[in-house]
């Protein structure tokens, strides 16, 4: 936390992979699914407060639509980002497990 004011509202954007082990997804783990993290994004995201536009969303933001065959491809994708034999792989357990 920076405290300038310019800096409210950012943050650093997580990586990809292995995006389907690390639920629950959103900076306050408030999703528990890929396919409700696509609804989320589908709708235009959430407002800060449910019934107004939070004050840090850029106008540009707004939703989108997918199919449901296109909400399955984008999970499809989205889950093969997964490297199942770097995840298992012992040598890179913590070592106080």
């Amino acid at each position: 936390m920076t405290n300038v004011d310019s800096d409210k509202g950012k943050f650093r954007t997580p990586t990809l992979r292995n995006i389907e082990l690390s639920a629950p997804y959103m900076h306050d783990g408030s999703i528990n699914s890929l396919e409700e993290v696509i609804r989320h994004y589908a709708a235009g995201g959430r407002s800060a407060i449910e019934t107004a536009a939070s004050p840090l969303r850029d106008a540009r933001i707004s939703g989108f639509e997918l199919t449901q065959q296109e909400t399955y491809y984008l999970i499809a994708f989205l889950k093969s980002l997964t490297d199942s034999s770097y995840v298992e792989n012992q040598q890179r357990n913590a070592p106080f497990q």
